[in-house]
């Protein structure tokens, strides 16, 4: 009998005392962490846009922008960024500050998950919830991310330790620890876009409790139907409350369609089911349910794409866990668990290219949970069927049983998301770490001067990027080059620079023609995509000629004009570049246009563009821009003029000369009598 009570007592539900029990969450929480911080600044490889995007609204809201859901990045609820708002200021604006964040919120995921289920599932399971919130890679590689998602989990855990499922009366305290539940289940619609449907979990459960107190009023039951209504009762609290706590959102959004662009990329199998047809949607939650053992993200920005989210062995513990809830469906802290799933599988099955992680973010909880669930399980089937001779391999069988998927979820972590997935190609070129290698290079040359950096599209983002990545700004200067791009050079203050040039956006040979350039290679990395360091050293121009200097109505000056390089005219196309100056600040928007017109003053041929990022420009910059016209297939006999100007794209308002001038004539032109020369142009200014 003793042997008996002691094996009751050591397995079935295993009550560790509050000291084995911290040490085991103490070890948990150093696995979670070293997860989470070892290799943080190269585990994304990178800076996503969307982390600079996070840090650009965090900086927003420290400098006075507040805002219920804000505009920028096609909409982003407030909550997360509020909470990094304080990072920069402390640790500085660099990518330490923009992680960490994300870190915090991921370690407190495991801590709050570990604390809700031993509470309501025992120690057995939350061990295994704990191992695999700490080790499985969707839950560290959200946690390693400067973005917003990793808040919604948090906030559902914290709303599930509140809410008083299993009391059996109503009271004071019970009802504010309802309400607070209804608090922190509102506030998650305010941390992502995907926790809009969470307010379903509650109404689902009052509407299956108020069925269950129907039935049971058939019966003489009557503790069981006054447990029924306090069920109803607290579900109604936690439902009201968190409508209430969620309605200003609701109510701005609706005032301003607007603001969520997102949403309205994400509809498509929702639209087209609205038209009648049922396959997307179909399909699409095909796709999500099978995420968990035989489907996987198709996208490569959180992970190898298409790969399962749990090994085998982890899947069957899953599904093992997901039956034993609903076979104890009866108890509600069971039933919680398949209605949270469903409900937090619904944003990514009612959206296109499912399955997506980012968007079943708040099903993480439950999801490790349920392997816990399924382990617990076998572990009291094992105590039961076990002899008393055989007492003693129970300690390691369920040693085993809880060590074996965190093994097998630790060893996919470490293989495919620290060593496969930030070395492939495809993540480099998503996180953009080409960028970053080119700061590090600058770095360690130790060059003071500002490098100039070359991509195929520059946006302020990739700006700000670098300079996060690298914790220093370099105050480089970009310009645009590649396929399809005229381009263009700066040379910063009118010096020699050092030209730093991704693969993927190579320099026009023709562009250096032009220029008289020949650029020295300085460097050219290994790693992929790689990149190469050039030394470019720029023409001596003369002093600013104010004459030629446009500035827009009521401002300084902009650009200078100096010159045009020589006119390259071929059979398809015209090729030249101009020189200019920055003289005071440029507007984002700037343009130069190029026009050839004919003796009616229409335009025949022309080019617009400025492949130097205005913004990144500053006073005595000397830029070299490449025009290239595409000619028409015949140009009528006659006389042509090519003129330049400058314009803002926003408004299309042309930048002016002193004199009031919006262009200089760079050439005079003249198509003779047909079968004589095509087209012959003499420069009006060098």
């Amino acid at each position: 009998m003793m042997l008996t009570k002691q094996i009751d007592q050591t397995y079935r539900g295993w009550r560790p005392s509050p000291g084995r029990w911290l040490v085991a969450a103490t070890l948990v929480l150093l696995l979670a962490s070293a997860m989470r911080l070892i290799a943080l600044q190269t585990v994304p490889p990178g800076l996503a846009q969307d982390e600079v995007l996070d840090a650009d609204i965090a900086q927003f809201i420290r400098g006075g922008e507040h805002a219920l859901f804000f505009s920028h990045g096609y909409g982003h609820e407030p909550l997360y960024h509020y909470l990094a708002a304080p990072f920069a200021p402390l640790l500085g604006d660099n990518l330490l500050a923009m992680r960490l964040p994300s870190v915090y919120l991921g370690l407190a995921l495991v801590a709050l998950t570990m604390r809700w289920a031993r509470r309501d599932f025992g120690a057995t399971a939350a061990l295994v919830a704990g191992l695999g919130l700490a080790a499985g890679w969707w839950p560290v590689i959200f946690s390693r991310i400067g973005i917003r998602p990793i808040l919604e989990p948090v906030l559902l855990v914290l709303a599930m330790w509140h809410w008083p499922l299993r009391a059996t009366r109503i009271t004071r305290r019970g009802m504010g620890s309802a309400a607070l539940a209804g608090l922190w289940l509102g506030l998650s619609i305010y941390a992502y876009t995907a926790a809009r449907v969470v307010l379903l979990i509650p109404l689902l459960l009052l509407i299956i409790f108020a069925m269950q107190a129907l039935w049971l009023r058939r019966g003489d039951r009557q503790s069981e139907q006054q447990a029924a209504r306090v069920r109803i009762a607290y579900a109604a609290i936690v439902l009201s409350v968190g409508i209430f706590v969620a309605l200003p959102l609701f109510f701005t959004l609706r005032a301003n369609p607007d603001l969520q662009q997102r949403l309205e990329q994400l509809e498509g199998p929702l639209t087209a089911l609205q038209a009648g047809d049922a396959g997307p949607v179909l399909r699409m939650t095909a796709a999500t349910l099978g995420v968990f053992s035989f489907t996987g993200d198709p996208r490569w920005t959180y992970g190898l794409p298409n790969r399962p989210l749990f090994d085998p062995l982890t899947a069957l513990l899953f599904y093992g866990g997901l039956l034993v809830a609903l076979w104890r469906w009866r108890q509600p802290h069971y039933l919680l668990l398949p209605i949270w799933l469903a409900v937090a599988l619904l944003p990514s099955a009612l959206s296109p290219d499912a399955p997506s992680t980012v968007r079943l973010i708040g099903a993480l909880p439950v999801v490790y949970l349920l392997p816990g669930i399924a382990v617990q399980a076998v572990a009291g089937r094992l105590e039961k069927r076990t002899e008393k001779k055989s007492a003693r391999s129970l300690p390691g069988a369920l040693a085993a049983l809880i060590l074996l998927p965190a093994l097998l979820t630790a060893y996919r972590t470490v293989q495919n998301g620290f060593s496969h997935w930030p070395a492939d190609l495809e993540t480099r070129t998503r996180y953009q770490s080409v960028l970053l290698d080119m700061g590090r290079h600058w770095l360690a040359a130790g060059d003071a001067r500002p490098p100039v950096v070359a991509d195929v599209f520059f946006e302020p983002i990739d700006a700000a990027g670098l300079r996060r990545s690298l914790g220093v700004d370099p105050v480089a200067r970009w310009v645009q080059s590649g396929a399809g791009v005229a381009g263009a050079v700066v040379w910063p203050r009118g010096e020699p620079s050092a030209l730093y040039v991704p693969e993927f956006a190579p320099l026009d040979a023709g562009l250096m023609t032009l220029a008289g350039a020949d650029p020295t290679l300085l460097y050219r990395s290994d790693g992929s995509p790689s990149f190469a360091v050039y030394q470019i050293t720029p023409p001596l121009l003369g002093g600013i000629n104010d004459g030629l200097a446009f500035a827009s109505t009521g401002c300084s000056p902009s650009l200078a004009y100096y010159g045009v390089t020589e006119l390259l005219i071929g059979e398809e196309n015209m090729e030249f570049a101009t020189w200019w100056r920055a003289v005071d600040w440029l507007p984002d928007d700037l343009a130069v246009f190029v026009h050839l017109l004919d003796a009616t003053g229409k335009i025949v041929a022309q080019h617009d563009g400025l492949d130097a990022a205005a913004t990144t420009l500053q006073m005595g910059d000397v830029i070299l821009q490449r025009h290239v016209l595409p000619l028409p297939a015949t140009l009528l006999p006659g006389n042509y003029t090519l003129q330049v100007g400058m314009y803002r794209r926003t408004d299309g308002l042309r930048l002016a000369l002193p004199d009031g001038r919006d262009v200089l004539t760079l050439a005079h032109c003249e198509v003779g009598p047909i079968g004589s020369a095509a087209l012959g142009c003499r420069l009006t200014d060098r």
